[in-house]
């Protein structure tokens, strides 16, 4: 093979890579190298599918043959920092991006890819310094300009300085200028609003990336991916929205809403009845059919009308006995005002934002997701500041509300990446079916300090969670369910939802709602 035909298979290569077929170009790569195994371009962009294919141990073998025959190459550096960060080895990452910059330190692309592993090893005062230099290298790379906003978010959470916050808020106002269609910078600038106070406007754009979210096709294919395979999970998702959509049908709760079509009701109705068959293969379902079962119908938000919190308790007296206790745990009882739990009430039952289903048979709706408006919002910041010395300059980082089955296990052993944790529970006490069971457990142990966030949150987690426990003999409190109860606690404890068996009927699902602050 001349080179002139090699030459020529690269660029015919090159062209089904850049269209995105992937599997045809790598097919020619290693054609070439089989009569030509050191040839730089094949083995550069073999190492390149492997690395799309998040095979980056094997990307590397051919990233560095490459390399060998041409050290000073900006690209193979700057892929091999790429590959060594997805393996979470930062020290060889921000090795080979230095390599890239010290060839072409005019390229932006090292540049923040640099600032990205700083960010992982919270040093944010370098990666500052290098996304600045991304961005006078290139100023329209919007995610330059995201990434910079939530580095200047991590530095508020360390230092509370509200010029931090101040930086942030142009830095996505900057991104959004550069694209409108970015739904992250939305969601940062609704989050650093809400910090500022400004929670009517956090709303606004915590609205606006929903809206921009449900209009991407990549975003909906994801979204799908996500469960689709997986039967549990659409069944759960399914089973809600059908209980849910029936129960608002009845028009129980005065909203009878034309939006959802009899064909939408039909199809979920089908598709809820052949999930029930154990032999039901999955690939059967259509969901081209009921595909627009994430897209949010009614989502009239509760009115928002001063204060929501029961006036009558003593806010001094609560935090000196959450501060006295060990572990920090605080049980506050008729946490909300009796119209504010009332709405809330009727919100969850009617709110179609329930869209996230997970194994133990729950589903969640989420800040960014469905769940903001003014009403939450407000809530959470009259939280913050009732409870003032508990949460000083903590902010909210994340919201959501958990409706379960009636009977199920709940949400498995884990911690969470936040201060304060607030905790309640909506559903009427008579719909409890064991009022000695049904809330939180708590166990009186963080994390050891070498943990991930992986390590203590996902799922999978939970074994290895229930070891360290079991061995250390660790204490745990276990709060029992209550109609408008609240939990507040570090959220950094192991806790898990408690065992627990409701009324089985739409209306009286145990509804769980969350708050963090860090």
């Amino acid at each position: 093979m001349n080179q002139a035909t090699i030459t020529n298979l690269l660029n015919k290569a090159l062209k089904l890579h850049h269209q995105g077929q992937h599997d045809d170009a790598d097919k020619i790569y290693k054609s070439i190298l089989e009569i030509d195994r050191d040839n730089f371009d094949a083995n550069h962009l073999h190492g390149c599918i492997l690395s799309q294919k998040e095979k980056h141990k094997e990307a590397l073998i051919y990233f560095f043959k490459a390399l060998k025959k041409k050290q000073d190459n900006y690209e193979v550096n700057n892929n091999i920092g790429i590959a060594y960060k997805n393996l979470n080895n930062l020290e060889r990452s921000e090795k080979f991006f230095l390599a890239a910059i010290n060839i072409d330190d005019t390229n932006y692309k090292a540049l923040f890819n640099c600032a990205n592993v700083y960010i992982k090893t919270k040093d944010f005062n370098k990666s500052i310094n290098f996304l600045v230099k991304s961005i006078n290298c290139n100023n329209n790379f919007a995610e330059s300009h995201q990434r910079l906003g939530e580095t200047y978010q991590q530095k508020f959470k360390l230092d509370k300085n509200i010029k931090h916050l101040a930086s942030s808020k142009l830095c996505f106002e900057k991104s959004l200028m550069i694209d409108p269609t970015y739904a992250d910078s939305c969601i940062s600038l609704a989050i650093t609003m809400l910090w500022l106070g400004q929670i009517d406007e956090a709303d606004e754009y915590f609205k606006r990336a929903l809206k921009l979210n449900h209009s991407n096709d990549d975003y909906i294919s994801s979204y799908f991916n996500s469960f689709q395979n997986d039967k549990t999970l659409l069944k759960t998702l399914v089973k809600h929205e059908f209980e849910q959509i029936t129960f608002i049908d009845s028009d129980k709760d005065g909203i009878r809403n034309m939006k959802f079509s009899s064909d939408y009701y039909t199809k979920l109705k089908i598709a809820y009845s052949d999930l029930q068959d154990p032999e039901y293969n999955i690939d059967r379902l259509n969901l081209q059919d009921i595909k627009s079962i994430s897209k949010i119908l009614y989502n009239k938000p509760p009115i928002y009308s001063g204060n929501k919190l029961l006036g009558n308790n003593n806010f001094a007296d609560l935090q000196s006995k959450y501060f006295s206790s060990n572990p920090e745990i605080l049980v506050v009882d008729d946490l909300l005002t009796k119209e504010a739990l009332e709405q809330l009430q009727r919100f969850c039952r009617s709110a179609n934002i329930f869209k996230y289903p997970y194994h133990n048979g729950y589903v969640g709706a989420f800040l960014s997701k469905g769940l903001s408006n003014k009403f939450i919002l407000h809530l959470t910041d009259q939280i913050r500041q009732s409870f003032g010395e508990i949460f000083n300059n903590l902010r909210l980082t994340q919201a959501w509300i958990f409706k379960y089955d009636s009977k199920s296990k709940g949400i498995n052993i884990h911690a969470d990446q936040a201060a304060v944790n607030v905790n309640f529970w909506i559903t009427q006490s008579e719909a409890n079916l064991n009022s000695q069971n049904g809330g939180l457990t708590v166990w009186n142990r963080v994390p050891p300090k070498d943990w991930s966030f992986e390590d203590y949150n996902y799922v999978d987690s939970s074994p290895k969670i229930e070891k360290i426990l079991k061995d250390n003999d660790v204490p745990k409190v276990n709060i029992e369910y209550k109609e408008n109860r609240a939990v507040i606690f570090n959220s950094k404890l192991f806790h898990a939802t408690d065992n627990y068996e409701f009324k089985d009927n739409y209306a009286d699902k145990r509804v769980n709602i969350t708050f963090l602050y860090e």
